[in-house]
C-alpha cells in the first residue's frame, strides 16, 4: 500500500474502506467545510434525499430500536435518518423499521456511511473549508445539535417553503429559547419532526401538512418568510 500519513490511514480504515493507491483527496474546491469526496453528484443527490426523508418518516410510524433514546429530539431525527441514508441496506438494516416507506430512488453508489477521511464525524461545527485535522480537532464530529446542522452542514436555500425540496430541512428559532428546531421535508407539503422532549416528558415524532403548521398555536413555528422565528429551508451541504 502506498505511503499515507498516519491520520489519513486511520480514517479509512475506519471508514471500512480498502485503498491500494492514494487516499481519496482532501481538497475542498468549494470550501463549504465537507471534502469533495463526500459530495455528492448526479443521482446520487436525488437518491440520498429520497433515503433520508423515508427514514426520518419511518420513525413516525414505530421508533427503530437503535435510535438511542438520548438521542430522540428534533436533531436526533435528522441525524439518524442522515447516517441510516448512508448506511449498508442490508436484510438486518431493513428488519429494524416497523415500517419504511420504500424509496423511490436507487442507493446513493458515491458515499457510504461510515465515510471516507471522516468515518463517523460526518457533521460539522467548525468554521473554515476542510482541513485532515478537522475530525481530530473537533470541527467534525458524530453528533451536535440543530443549530450547527443548519450553519454548518447544511446552507440556506430559501425562505419561501414552497422552494422545499423532498429530504430538505426546515429550521426555527425556538421563541424565548435561542435553541433551533429542526424539521425534515418530506415533499407534498408534508413534514415530519420530533417535538424534542423525552418519550417520558412526552416527547413524540409528528408527520403533518404545512398547512396544520400554519395553525400551530404558537406563531413562532408557522413556516412563512413572514415569521422572523422561521429561518428558512435548508439543504445539505453534501447535495450543493
Amino acid at each position: 500500500m502506498s505511503a499515507l500519513r498516519p491520520l489519513a490511514l486511520a480514517a479509512l480504515l475506519l471508514g471500512g474502506f480498502a485503498w491500494s493507491g492514494p487516499g481519496p483527496s482532501a481538497a475542498d474546491a468549494d470550501g463549504d467545510g465537507y471534502p469533495d469526496v463526500l459530495e455528492l453528484v448526479g443521482t446520487d443527490r436525488a437518491a440520498f434525499a429520497d433515503w433520508f426523508a423515508s427514514v426520518a418518516e419511518s420513525q413516525y410510524y414505530g421508533i427503530s430500536a437503535d435510535w438511542k433514546r438520548e438521542d430522540q429530539d428534533c436533531a436526533g431525527l435528522v441525524r439518524y435518518a442522515f447516517v441510516n441514508a448512508l448506511a449498508r441496506h442490508d436484510s438486518a438494516w431493513w428488519a429494524k423499521f416497523k415500517f419504511l416507506p420504500r424509496p423511490r430512488f436507487a442507493e446513493v453508489r458515491g458515499l457510504t456511511y461510515p465515510a471516507p477521511l471522516v468515518s463517523r464525524s460526518v457533521f460539522r461545527v467548525g468554521p473554515g473549508p476542510y482541513r485532515m485535522d478537522d475530525v481530530e480537532t473537533g470541527r467534525l464530529v458524530g453528533r451536535t445539535s440543530a443549530r450547527f446542522l443548519a450553519n454548518r452542514s447544511a446552507a440556506l436555500i430559501s425562505r419561501d417553503p414552497a422552494q422545499a425540496q423532498r429530504g430538505d430541512l426546515l429550521f426555527f428559532l425556538r421563541p424565548g429559547l435561542g435553541a433551533y428546531h429542526s424539521m425534515v421535508y418530506l415533499g407534498g407539503g408534508r413534514v415530519v419532526y420530533h417535538t424534542g422532549a423525552l418519550p417520558e416528558e412526552g416527547g413524540e415524532v409528528r408527520l403533518v401538512t404545512l398547512a396544520t403548521l400554519m395553525r400551530h398555536p404558537d406563531a413562532a413555528f408557522h413556516p412563512t418568510p413572514r415569521n422572523p422565528n422561521f429561518l428558512g429551508v435548508y439543504r445539505w451541504q453534501i447535495l450543493r
